[in-house]
């Protein structure tokens, strides 16, 4: 979500056994009319192969949202 002034404050609550942080090694990206999925993969022992680990679907005003806050924190944090 994005930080906004007019946006009302929320609290997150994070549980870490429902909620780990999972490691990605690649992800995918799929889309139709409606929305965009985004596939999150880690590598597996077999040569080529990955296994997807987390999915999400967002709509295409989400997705657009979480690339300019994504790439506003990769740009925060670039030297």
């Amino acid at each position: 979500m994005a930080t906004n002034d007019k946006m009302q404050k929320m609290n997150f609550n994070v549980d870490p056994v429902r909620t780990p942080v999972l490691y990605a090694d690649g992800y995918l990206v799929a889309s139709n009319e409606n929305a965009i999925t985004l596939s999150f993969t880690q590598a597996m022992l077999a040569p080529g192969q990955q296994q997807v680990v987390s999915r999400i679907a967002l709509t295409r005003n989400q997705a657009k949202e979480f690339a300019k806050n994504l790439t506003d924190h990769i740009e925060k944090f670039e030297i």
